[in-house]
């Protein structure tokens, strides 16, 4: 156990950065306390000049209570390379510690003016492992404070066990969302589907149902599951990507209904880069001067296929990647 946070150590003792390849270095970001950081959400954020990324602070010290009473982390970078922890998000003014009396994850963030808005899984409780239930809720704060300013609006979706929502700004000027939810549809017989909300101003919301084409086909994918699900924009084209814990899952649509499969990228072993050898997991991506960065966790001690629950301390520690990506009709794929 003490060589592998010897050897985290002096990874991160240079800066984090590690190896580097391009422009990007690998890994970028490391929590400073349980080494845990997951999920991440990438804006910038015009009114202080910086890049924010927002994370699931996982605590693998906890072992099955690794992913249930966790905080938002919040990261910040003025050169797209170099990210320093700003500390862990208040909400309603309580929190901002490692250790969470509640269970936050994957927030998904999206700023409108001089708001930032926050739809982020909750679950009230910390009970091992994934806490109880569990809605998206939506927070507000200010661009000049996302990290104390947050406040609760309102549980924006509440069915049973829903997560993981992606927003995007849609070109008529309204707002869409997608999410992991449907365990009530009759439809899927209790089996998790991507789906969708739509909202003029994004405080009130109309549920449409699961997304259209071949992202909930499993005939046409053969994926079990899917969660982490992100959508993004780029030259007047919808692109999704999902992770269904082998690798990632790649979809493009006209749209952003109707959607069709491109296959998976970032499997185990699709990159020799610092602590980047095991599978892409749950991403976001920020669109920068026309090209497109994927922001990403993996786990590299992770033994391939283990459960969870049978994970030691070291083999759940998480690190934050970044990675340029390119974009077609084709689908999408990492560049090196």
């Amino acid at each position: 156990m003490k060589g592998y946070i010897i050897i985290c150590l002096l990874l991160l003792s240079c800066g984090v950065a590690g190896q580097q390849t391009g422009e990007l270095p690998a890994p970028i970001y490391a929590d400073p306390y349980y080494c845990g950081s997951c999920d991440p959400e990438i804006v910038w954020n015009s009114a202080t000049g910086e890049w924010f990324f927002f994370y699931t602070g996982r605590r693998p010290a906890l072992g099955v209570a690794a992913t249930c009473g966790n905080p938002i982390g919040v990261a910040t970078s003025r050169d797209f390379k170099n990210w320093a922890f700003k500390g862990y998000c208040l909400f309603d003014g309580k929190g901002g510690k490692p250790d969470s009396e509640h269970t936050f994850w994957a927030p998904g963030v999206i700023i409108d003016g001089d708001e930032a808005h926050m739809f982020v899984t909750y679950k009230e409780d910390a009970t091992p492992p994934w806490g109880t239930g569990g809605c998206i809720a939506h927070y507000k704060a200010p661009v000049t404070d996302m990290l104390n300013g947050w406040k609760r609006v309102d549980v924006t979706i509440g069915e049973d066990n829903c997560l993981d929502a992606s927003v995007v700004k849609l070109e008529n000027g309204k707002f869409r969302m997608y999410y992991v939810g449907g365990i009530n549809n009759p439809e899927t017989k209790g089996r998790k589907t991507i789906r969708y909300a739509e909202s003029d101003d994004l405080d009130n919301w109309i549920v449409k149902g699961n997304v259209l084409g071949d992202v909930n086909d499993k005939k046409v994918h053969g994926l079990g599951y899917q969660e982490g699900v992100y959508v993004f924009r780029l030259k007047g084209r919808f692109y999704m990507l999902t992770d269904p814990h082998k690798g990632l899952a790649t979809y493009s649509s006209d749209d952003g209904v109707t959607w069709k499969y491109h296959g998976q990228i970032m499997k185990t072993g699709s990159s020799s880069r610092t602590l980047d050898w095991s599978q892409a997991r749950h991403p976001s991506v920020i669109v920068k001067d026309g090209k497109a960065y994927i922001i990403y966790h993996v786990e590299p001690f992770r033994p391939e296929n283990a459960k969870g629950s049978k994970l030691e301390k070291h083999q759940r520690y998480a690190f934050i990647q970044m990675a340029a990506l390119e974009c077609t009709q084709n689908g999408i794929k990492r560049l090196k």
